[in-house]
């Protein structure tokens, strides 16, 4: 990593702790099996999402994915199974590998700061978009190409609830599920 092209402009971007792995998986059904058989981790939660925008390489592109999400020891498992569309950030890694880590998340409380850094350190921002649930929750997310620097693509996530910031944990999740926002999946 002596490479001068690879250091960023700003040497102290630090952004903030990695909180969530995102994964990439073939078939949701399957891999909620999986990883709760084999690692321990349930519940897991998917959200009702009413409305999904999303950016490629700055331009709008249609995509269809299942996302899934539980909380294992601090930090939160994201599978996600790409089911079609557009190109997009998920194509490559399924095509060719059938899945597996694809990166890791930072929950920020103000996306407009975050990615304000983000430009600022001149990380290119690979795809990045807007999921509404029936409930009114609004995530922001941006996927950061940190490849080169860090091996591994990096995400920010901002998730609003009628304006106000609210973490995503399984205590939000569980309250989800009784407002009929949030849907429980047992493996």
């Amino acid at each position: 990593m002596n490479n001068p092209e690879l250091i960023l402009k700003h040497k102290n971007i630090k952004l903030p702790a990695i909180n969530q792995l995102g994964i990439l998986v073939p078939d949701i059904h399957e891999a909620v099996t999986n990883y709760t058989r084999i690692l321990g981790i349930s519940p897991w939660f998917r959200s009702k999402i009413v409305a999904h925008e999303v950016f490629y390489r700055g331009k709008p592109i249609t995509i269809d994915v299942d996302i899934v999400l539980a909380f294992h020891k601090g930090i939160e498992v994201e599978l996600i199974a790409l089911k079609g569309g557009d190109e997009c950030i998920y194509t490559n890694l399924i095509t060719t590998t059938g899945g597996g880590l694809h990166h890791v998340g930072s929950l920020v409380l103000s996306y407009d700061q975050g990615m304000k850094r983000v430009h600022e350190a001149g990380i290119e921002v690979i795809q990045s978009g807007v999921i509404v649930t029936q409930g009114g929750a609004v995530t922001r997310y941006a996927y950061l190409d940190t490849v080169k620097q860090c091996g591994i693509i990096t995400e920010l996530i901002e998730t609003r609830l009628y304006g106000i910031p609210v973490p995503q944990n399984r205590f939000f999740m569980e309250i989800g599920c009784l407002t009929g926002d949030v849907e429980k999946i047992n493996g």
